[in-house]
């Protein structure tokens, strides 16, 4: 994420502005990284959450995410509550969200930070942090979200959650285990063009469904592939009462 800055001349303030990830392999991916970014605002928005850390720390995750299989292996400088539960002054209720944020964090000791997994992150601690899919759990139960649209976003949850735990493999994972596999590689780190053609071709036909790879899905049972929900139905007749756009 990077601080934006406001457009000139407009009263929008500085805002933060997500970057999650590269493009993945397929729509499914690409879809549950979307959504899990976007439910972890309205989550952000709704409960007031506060992951202000310190700088310093900003710079070691960022340096620990990029050894190799970091998702697994890495540990990562994260708040033990996000929760704005132990507000530091007696008056916070009145102040604005931005005003509790920067009161909560300024002043505070080391012991409001510790290093975690993305497994700790994502999927929560056993008596210790809740985990951001908790959280998000916890929202969607807030709002009016109809039965189909719930389980799909329960499916991009759950390949998050897989992810992070290690049970299914990132794209990059995936890749490299595709290359340490290859019959033509010789463990010199050279991938030669007959590697990176073989690779090219099979991540191509994962995109384009032709080829299974339940390493990095698991197995899929979307009903997007099969109908569109009930209540994009209704929305879509609304807006072309005239069109029988559905048939």
């Amino acid at each position: 994420m990077r601080f934006k800055p406001p457009p000139p001349n407009s009263p929008i303030g500085w805002r933060v502005e997500f970057r999650p990830t590269e493009v993945q392999l397929t729509d499914f991916e690409n879809a549950a990284y979307v959504v899990f970014i976007v439910l972890l605002t309205r989550v952000i928005l709704s409960y007031n959450l506060n992951f202000l850390i310190p700088i310093s720390k900003v710079d070691e995750n960022m340096q620990e995410a990029q050894k190799r299989d970091a998702v697994r292996q890495g540990q990562f400088w994260f708040r033990k509550e996000v929760l704005p539960q132990n507000e530091c002054c007696d008056d916070l209720e009145t102040k604005p969200a931005a005003a509790k944020s920067y009161n909560q964090c300024n002043g505070e000791d080391e012991q409001e930070y510790t290093k975690m997994t993305i497994n700790e992150i994502i999927n929560g601690q056993a008596g210790g942090f809740q985990g951001l899919v908790s959280l998000m759990n916890s929202y969607l139960e807030t709002v009016d979200v109809d039965v189909d649209t719930r389980c799909s976003v329960q499916q991009y949850l759950r390949l998050i959650q897989k992810r992070a735990s290690g049970e299914l493999m990132t794209t990059a994972r995936w890749i490299r285990a595709f290359v340490q596999n290859h019959p033509k590689y010789k463990y010199d780190s050279v991938v030669t063009d007959e590697i990176a053609y073989d690779l090219t071709k099979v991540a191509d036909e994962i995109t384009k469904g032709i080829r299974a790879c339940p390493e990095l899905f698991g197995t899929l049972n979307s009903r997007t592939k099969v109908s569109l929900p009930p209540v994009v139905h209704k929305n879509l007749r609304k807006e072309n009462p005239d069109h029988d756009i559905l048939t």
